[in-house]
C-alpha cells in the first residue's frame, strides 16, 4: 500500500493505526474475557445443579421423579438419571431423551470423571454435564445455551459499535496531533520559502516543541546566521574588490598619463637635446618602476583576498635573521639613513616571502619620513616587531586610516607611493596572526607587529 505523501496524512495515519490496533486488542480480550465468564457461569449452575440431585435422591422413588420431560426446554435446567448399561432410569418423555454414548456409561460405572459436552435437543443447543450419581448410574444435566450465544452476540455488536465510534474519535485525534506535531517542521518550511523569496537569511525560527524539534529549529537558526555571516562576508568581499579596482584605476591613471607623455617626447627625439633625452630617459625608468611596484602590491593584495587561492604554506623560520636580510636591502636603498638595531633570536612559523615584504615595507615608510641622515631604530624583542622613526609622526586624524588601502595623509602626499605599503603591513600580520599597531610620538611614529603565538 502507497503511504500518502504528505507528512501530515502519515503522521495522523500511523496515530488512528495505532490506535485502532490498540482498541482491536482491547475489544478481542474483552469478547474473550466475557465468553469465558459466561460459559464458567453456565457450568457452574450445571455443577451446583448436579450437586444438589446428588445430595436428595436417596431411593429409586427418587431416581425414578428425578427429571421430567424436557418438552418446552423452559425450565433451568433438564435432568436425566442414566445405568451403566445404557437405560434411562428416570422418568421423562421418550421422544425428547438426552444423548447417551459410551463416556456416559463410563460415568455410571465409575471408570470415568464427570465431564461436560455440547449437544443439540429438539434443534436448540445444550450444555450438558455428566456426573457421577450413585453406584451403576449417573447424572446428566443439560441446559440451553443459546441464550449465552445470544449475550455474545450482543457484547460483539457493543464491541463493534464502540471501536468504530473509537476509530471516528482517533481520526479526529490523528488530525488533531499530526496538526500540532508539524506545526514546526511547517515552521521550518515556511522559513525556507521566505529566505528563498527574499534571500534574506536574518529571518530566524522560533524554538519551541518537543526536544527533537527544538534541536532541528536551533540548527536551522545556526545554519542561517552561518549563511548571513558567509554573504556578508560575500558583500564586503565584492565591494572590497570594486573599491580596489577603483582605486586601482585612479591610482593608475597618474603613471599612465606620465608614461604616455615621456612616449611623446621620444617619438620628437630629433628635437630634442642628450641632455633632454636623458632626462626622459630616467623620468620613464623611474615611472615605469612606480608602475610596476604598484601592479604587484595589487596582485598580492588582490592574491591574498580570494578566498579560492590556497593557503600560503607557514614553515619555522628565524624571524630576527630575515629583519637582518630585509635591513640589508633597505641600507642600499636608504644610503643616507642610519637603521639600528636591537633584535633578540626569535622564532616563528611564517610564509618567509610575504613577511619579507611587509618588513621592507615597514623599513621603507620609516626612512621615507625620516629626515635627512635621520635614525631608525629596528627592536625585536617577546615575539614583538617594533620600528621607530623621527619624523613628523602620524596626525591624530589619520591614526585609524594608517593601514587602509590607498590612503594617503595629508602630509605623505608629496611622499613617494601608492598607499599599499602599510595595507600589505596589516594583510600579512593578519596571515599570521598578529596585530599591526601605529601610534605617533612627540618626535616620530612607532610602528609594532605582535606574533601572538610562537613556534615550539
Amino acid at each position: 500500500m502507497r503511504l500518502p505523501g504528505s507528512l501530515r496524512a502519515r503522521v495522523a495515519l500511523f496515530c488512528v493505526a495505532a490506535i485502532a490496533v490498540a482498541l482491536a486488542g482491547m475489544g478481542f480480550a474483552a469478547y474473550a474475557v466475557v465468553a469465558h465468564e459466561l460459559d464458567s457461569s453456565l457450568d457452574l449452575g450445571l455443577r451446583r445443579e448436579a450437586t444438589r440431585i446428588t445430595r436428595t435422591i436417596t431411593t429409586d422413588a427418587d431416581v425414578a421423579t428425578a427429571s421430567g420431560p424436557c418438552r418446552y426446554l423452559t425450565a433451568p435446567s433438564c435432568v436425566q438419571v442414566v445405568a451403566a448399561d445404557g437405560h434411562i432410569e428416570s422418568a421423562h418423555d421418550p421422544n425428547q431423551p438426552l444423548p447417551v454414548d459410551s463416556a456416559t456409561t463410563a460415568v455410571a460405572s465409575g471408570t470415568r470423571s464427570a465431564f461436560f459436552s455440547d449437544v443439540s435437543l429438539d434443534g436448540y443447543p445444550l450444555r450438558m454435564y455428566t456426573a457421577p450419581l450413585r453406584s451403576g448410574s449417573a447424572v446428566q444435566i443439560a441446559q440451553r445455551s443459546d441464550p449465552v450465544d445470544t449475550s455474545l452476540r450482543r457484547v460483539a455488536y457493543a464491541l463493534l459499535a464502540a471501536a468504530a465510534v473509537g476509530i471516528l474519535l482517533a481520526i479526529a485525534a490523528g488530525l488533531a496531533v499530526a496538526r500540532r506535531a508539524v506545526a514546526p517542521v511547517t515552521t521550518l518550511t515556511a522559513a525556507a520559502e521566505r529566505i528563498a523569496g527574499t534571500r534574506d537569511p536574518r529571518h530566524h525560527i522560533t524554538v519551541s516543541g518537543p526536544d527533537e524539534l527544538q534541536s532541528l529549529a536551533t540548527s536551522f537558526n545556526t545554519m542561517l546566521d552561518e549563511l548571513d555571516q558567509a554573504l556578508t562576508a560575500e558583500r564586503t568581499s565584492r565591494a572590497a574588490q570594486h573599491r580596489l579596482i577603483a582605486d586601482a584605476s585612479h591610482e593608475l591613471r597618474t603613471p599612465l598619463t606620465a608614461l604616455r607623455t615621456n612616449i611623446d617626447l621620444l617619438r620628437r627625439a630629433a628635437r630634442l637635446s642628450a641632455g633632454q633625452l636623458e632626462e626622459t630617459a630616467a623620468a620613464l625608468r623611474v615611472q615605469s618602476e612606480e608602475l610596476s611596484g604598484l601592479v604587484t602590491d595589487l596582485i598580492d593584495l588582490a592574491r591574498a583576498d580570494d578566498p579560492a587561492a590556497a593557503p600560503e604554506p607557514l614553515e619555522d623560520l628565524r624571524l630576527d635573521l630575515l629583519v637582518t636580510d630585509c635591513l640589508c636591502t633597505a641600507e642600499r636603498h636608504w644610503p643616507t639613513i642610519t637603521f639600528d638595531t636591537d633584535l633578540v633570536p626569535t622564532t616563528i612559523d611564517g610564509a618567509p616571502a610575504r613577511l619579507t615584504r611587509a618588513i621592507t615595507n615597514l623599513l621603507d615608510n620609516a626612512a621615507k619620513f625620516s629626515p635627512p641622515r635621520g635614525r631608525v631604530h629596528i627592536r625585536l624583542h617577546d615575539n614583538e616587531l617594533t620600528v621607530r622613526d623621527h619624523g613628523p609622526g602620524i596626525p591624530s586624524e589619520d591614526l585609524p586610516h594608517i593601514f587602509d588601502r590607498f590612503y594617503r595623509s595629508a602630509t605623505a602626499r608629496t611622499k613617494p607611493g601608492h598607499g599599499l605599503g602599510l595595507a600589505i603591513v596589516r594583510q600579512v600580520a593578519d596571515l599570521h596572526g598578529a596585530t599591526a599597531t601605529a601610534e605617533s610620538t612627540t618626535d616620530g611614529a612607532v610602528f609594532r607587529v605582535s606574533f601572538l603565538e610562537s613556534a615550539d
